[in-house]
């Protein structure tokens, strides 16, 4: 068959009509007809229907866009005129064009009254919002501070005198800013919370601004639990604490009050609880039902400078010098001195805790603390993979805070019950005995050198194959 057959033949033959996609489809409901029909006009009515059509299947619209499903000039006019009407709001970002649809009901129908709410006020009430919530937070709560937000917020006013008349010990510290913030963050969901369905992208901008006023009060929670944690957690020292099981800290009265207040799961305080007392630089430990030690989170500090900092968390790209190798020296030895700082305070943990007798196998926990060191070096920009501590690097820094080369917390933790001895007796015996059957396992120098103490990776004879 010829090129000009074939081509007289595609033209004869009806090109076959995509698949019918239920989304875009435009329901109007008998009442819409009964309000609306009669009192659009024609290019009115075919630019409503067209991107009624078309909006559940793209987010914005630019003016090319528009062009295609609006007839030309007169649709825009029409357009203006639908959102005079109330038919149509037009959120406008940078040239683009998204749509919103208030008489169109969760099932899809277009109604004669307005069916949801208002895009437009709900963009509005968060932009109010948000400055409401920086200003209050900027300023110092006072009884002329906390009147003014009474006077707009009458409700806030019985919490708070019922609160002056109820609090107790247990009761969480008022604070206006936090208790403004939950009034606000509520009401915004109750009014508009369902939009969030259909309104995807934009949405996800307001839910983003929403969301981190969310988190100012997680974080305000968090603030009231660490300013009582040495009743709330097993026991708090100056370098680490024993963190409470987590059906434990559920359980407690104050944690239980503070999360139905702030409408905040108990689980997710815990979780950030732990997560600021990482950053505070304080190792986070459990403990089993025996009391013996059971995991350990390392701190979130890492020991280092400003500037060792930038060097060693940015990528090379991020830098402003280049990766040369004078650059490459410098992160190996941020790197060794943070992985140093992260074994020192890990193997001072498991020291106090040998002391009184609260550890099963050490040799178990040197090589943990290893995976634990060599886990968080592995999240560094510059990281190949390879494991940087080696076995050896925490023994040796483990024997000398056991020889007493470093000090350790001033209050260890208490011993258990049943051994009441165990800190000059058993204790010191296992210690040395798993001290001896570890170093055993060391690899062998090829100089027969002493191995390097203290795991310090930024001298020759530490360095080793990964140092």
């Amino acid at each position: 068959m010829s090129t000009a057959t074939l081509a007289k033949t595609e033209q004869r033959t009806p090109k076959r009509a995509p698949p019918r996609d239920g989304r875009t489809d435009v329901k109007l409901g008998g009442d819409w007809l009964d309000r609306w029909l009669m009192e659009l006009d024609q290019v009115e009515l075919r630019t409503y229907l067209q991107l009624a059509h078309y909006y559940n299947t793209r987010t914005y619209h630019d003016t090319q866009a528009l062009s295609r499903i609006l007839p030309g000039k007169e649709g825009t006019k029409a357009l203006e005129r639908l959102e005079r009407r109330g038919l149509l709001e037009v959120i406008r970002k940078e040239g683009q064009f998204h749509y919103h649809f208030p008489h169109r009901d969760s099932d899809g129908f277009h109604r004669a009254e307005r069916a949801r709410p208002s895009l437009s006020d709900a963009l509005a009430f968060q932009e109010r919002m948000s400055e409401e919530l920086m200003a209050l937070t900027g300023q110092d709560e006072t009884p002329a501070l906390r009147e003014r937000a009474f006077k707009r917020y009458p409700q806030l006013r019985e919490e708070y005198e019922l609160y002056e008349s109820a609090a107790d010990e247990s009761a969480p510290r008022w604070r206006l800013w936090m208790e403004v913030s939950r009034l606000l963050i509520r009401e915004f969901e109750q009014r508009y919370g369902s939009l969030r369905e259909d309104h995807g992208e934009l949405f996800k901008e307001v839910s983003a601004k929403v969301l981190r006023h969310h988190l100012d009060v997680i974080d305000g929670v968090v603030g009231e639990i660490l300013e009582r944690i040495n009743s709330l957690f097993r026991e708090v020292h100056d370098t680490w604490v024993i963190a409470p099981e987590e059906e434990e800290f559920v359980g407690l009265p104050f944690v239980r009050r503070q999360a139905q207040r702030y409408g905040i799961g108990p689980e997710q305080v815990l979780l950030n609880t732990i997560e600021a007392l990482g950053h505070q630089g304080k190792v986070v430990v459990s403990v089993d039902e025996a009391g013996h030690l059971a995991s350990m989170v390392l701190p979130a500090d890492t020991g280092l400078t400003k500037s060792e900092e930038r060097v060693l968390f940015l990528k090379p790209e991020e830098r402003q010098t280049t990766d040369s190798p004078r650059n490459q020296e410098r992160v190996r030895r941020s790197r060794n001195k943070y992985a140093n700082y992260l074994i020192d305070r890990a193997v001072q943990v498991l020291a106090d805790f040998v002391a009184v007798g609260r550890v099963r196998g050490i040799d178990v926990w040197l090589e943990r603390i290893v995976d634990l060191v060599n886990e968080q070096l592995s999240l560094l920009p510059m990281s190949d993979g390879r494991a940087i501590v080696q076995l050896e690097h925490v023994i040796d820094r483990f024997d000398a805070v056991r020889q007493g080369h470093r000090s350790r917390p001033a209050s260890p933790p208490a011993p258990l019950p049943d051994a009441p001895a165990a800190r000059n007796g058993a204790a010191a015996k296992a210690t040395r005995s798993a001290t001896k059957s570890a170093t055993k396992s060391k690899p062998k120098s090829k100089a027969k050198a002493p191995p390097a103490r203290a795991a310090k990776p930024t001298k020759k004879k530490a360095r080793g194959k990964g140092r």
